[in-house]
């Protein structure tokens, strides 16, 4: 009855759409929305940029630190993933954000995934205080509760030390130089192996400097969880 009455005076809507959804509970998005996302389907198992597996020519002459490498979605800029991600991560919008949550930690994709601990990629202070909140360490938290054999939620793992430029539009040169040595990772991680968690991978500069953090602290068998790949890896983060 409590949930009758709460659909009645709440009624549910889809973040994508704003549209009334039959069914109650966690932010959810309608099927119509749902379909506008594009699946990152096959791709480089280190890196999962799509289109590129089982081994793009970058992690061919340059070998990744990630044994796996898995993405949800493809990031299309203009698209449905990128404008709720935005919302989510600039305005707050909580409905945006946990809808995201929910088609993150429930990706059949990340089913077989085992780990010891789900390490989030770290903001640094500055940055979180001014957010709110790390969308990544929220990602990373649900997949733990939602994929347990994927690992124990570790946000204290790793630690962003040095806060980085904007890296929206630098070069991939750029983007490496500005987080390299930004991260360092806890000496528990030693002997574990570690799935590290973020929301949009691109060029790579960011996760790969947190893996040569992790690596130093003794982690083993590296992987990779993202939301979104974007299919062009000379951008993003």
């Amino acid at each position: 009855m409590l949930d009758l009455l709460r659909d009645l005076l709440y009624p549910s809507r889809c973040p994508g759409c704003d549209r009334l959804r039959r069914s109650a509970g966690p932010p959810a998005l309608c099927g119509a929305c749902r379909g506008l996302l594009a699946v990152c389907g096959a791709g480089c198992v280190h890196c999962a940029l799509p289109g590129a597996g089982p081994l793009c020519g970058r992690c061919e002459r340059h070998p990744p630190p990630f044994g796996d490498a898995r993405a949800g979605f493809r990031y299309e800029e203009g698209g449905m993933l990128a404008r709720l991600l935005s919302r989510w991560k600039y305005a707050g919008d909580p409905e945006a954000g946990g809808a995201l949550v929910d088609l993150f930690s429930r990706n059949p994709i990340f089913l077989d995934l085992c780990y010891d601990v789900v390490v989030p990629v770290p903001l640094h202070p500055s940055k979180l205080a001014r957010r709110g909140f790390n969308q990544s360490a929220l990602l990373a938290r649900a997949l733990a509760r939602d994929q347990p054999r994927s690992g124990r939620f570790a946000p204290g793992a790793l630690v962003r030390r040095r806060r980085q430029p904007d890296q929206a539009g630098s070069s991939r040169r750029l983007r490496t130089r500005n987080v390299r040595g930004a991260f360092t990772a806890s000496p528990r991680v030693a002997g574990l192996r570690v799935l590290l968690v973020d929301d949009v991978l691109t060029s790579g500069a960011t996760t790969r400097a947190c893996a040569v953090a992790l690596a130093r602290a003794g982690a083993v068998g590296l992987g990779l969880a993202v939301l979104a790949r974007t299919p062009i890896e000379q951008r993003g983060s």
